[in-house]
């Protein structure tokens, strides 16, 4: 993501929770889930886009045009989809490119969406930049060039079944199905048939992960599965490397030595998190931001079983934990930051600085990871604490009630465990 300007006390006088605004320009789809995770409702964004526009001629008649416009909206939602690569604000017009007046045919306090796009600029106003959103800002403009790409791609495959992933910075995303009717093998007729339907099958799904990959910036390629279908694929694959010539044939030789062959239960997406926690990938991606928050979570999940009183869970629990500087490791989910009640992100925001604050190392996990759909089971607040500390359920009040609406990732903590 490349930062083009900022103004305003948040950035030019370093005003804390001042008002501000940046104009941004994504250079890869994983731009997009770091501008998901800046934009909040009631930020202002001021983009281009088309509006159908209707106007009332002298005579009466109406006419309608689709015009290219830069209009600003007050945002109202926010929805993102990983695989398709967009991302949609819906909201109220606030003003257009003419600053003070509006163009012909369109009004104030109109519905309108705004769809984000790599290699549009944008424009993101908001009233109070905390001390999350500047550090999300931060890790977004400084990605080096490729640095949003995946770091890792899986190929999660059972006989028939392939689903290619890809997992970035901050998103483990399904991007290509291919799945085929193999025939059981029988004579020699029906061997021969089910042998061609099951190379044609590999080799399709060969192609969706040459087309979804860049093999030479991959640190490892995962070939993941129940039996013996993944060694299949990874030797029919080094095969076929040899076969093809040209510069495809070269790249798929050279990227070879970062084939590993691992086990998991299924050829579906949940089976990431068993490929994530296998030592020999976890040794691969050591550095990714992605393989850190699976150590974190593990660790989570181990002192919960072995010694439940070293980890808290909920936001009153972990409240009172911060408060005794008692937390080694907080972990949030990002939609803790995406709430739409105001009170409610600023909760999550002196949660992270009085944890800092102590020393406190702070995982903010993807909801678009495996790890943070499994943190969210959780209330989307969890810790491991230095020191055993029980903490009474009755000893900590219940979440407010009747605030009108539910915040995602905000419920009351839990006394069991979820299964």
């Amino acid at each position: 993501m490349r930062l083009l300007k900022r103004s305003g006390d948040a950035f030019v006088h370093g005003k804390s929770n001042a008002a501000g605004e940046v104009r941004l320009l994504p250079e890869h789809e994983e731009d997009l889930w770091h501008a998901y995770n800046l934009i909040v409702v009631g930020d202002c964004v001021a983009a281009t886009t088309f509006r159908k526009v209707q106007r009332e001629t002298v005579t009466g008649s109406t006419t309608s045009e689709r015009l290219k416009i830069q209009l600003r909206i007050e945002v109202r939602r926010v929805d993102f989809d990983p695989e398709a690569g967009e991302l949609r604000l819906g909201g109220v017009i606030t003003a257009d490119g003419q600053v003070g007046a509006l163009a012909e045919g369109l009004r104030l306090g109109a519905a309108h969406t705004l769809q984000l796009e790599v290699s549009r600029p944008f424009s993101l106003s908001k009233e109070e930049w905390d001390a999350v959103a500047l550090e999300r800002l931060l890790e977004a403009s400084n990605d080096t060039p490729g640095g949003g790409r995946a770091e890792l791609a899986a190929v999660l495959l059972q006989p028939g079944l392939a689903n290619v992933c890809l997992i970035s910075h901050g998103m483990s995303v399904v991007k290509a199905r291919v799945e085929s009717h193999l025939p059981r093998r029988g004579n020699a007729a029906m061997a021969t048939a089910a042998a061609k339907a099951t190379d044609k099958w590999r080799a399709q799904v060969l192609a969706a992960l040459l087309q979804h990959t860049d093999l030479d910036a991959l640190k490892a390629l995962v070939v993941a599965g129940p039996g013996f279908a993944k060694d299949d694929f990874v030797r029919w694959a080094t095969e076929e490397a040899a076969r093809r010539g040209g510069e495809e044939g070269k790249k798929l030789a050279r990227s070879l030595p970062k084939w590993l062959a691992v086990h998991a239960s299924s050829a579906h997406k949940h089976a990431l998190r068993e490929v994530l926690a296998d030592p020999a990938i976890a040794a691969r991606v050591a550095d990714t931001k992605a393989a850190g928050e699976v150590a974190a979570l593990a660790e989570f999940l181990t002192l919960l079983t072995r010694d439940p009183d070293r980890v808290a869970y909920g936001y009153r629990h972990v409240l009172a934990a911060t408060e005794q500087g008692a937390v080694h490791r907080l972990l949030l989910s990002d939609n803790l930051f995406r709430a739409r009640s105001l009170l409610r992100r600023r909760q999550a925001v002196s949660l992270v600085e009085s944890a800092r604050a102590s020393g406190a190392a702070v995982h903010v996990f993807s909801s678009h990871h495996v790890s943070g759909a499994q943190l969210a089971s959780f209330s989307g607040f969890a810790a491991v604490l230095r020191y055993a500390l029980p903490l009474d359920p009755d000893d900590v009040e219940d979440e407010d009630e009747g605030e009108g609406e539910e915040e995602e990732g905000l419920s009351a903590p839990r006394t069991t465990p979820p299964r």
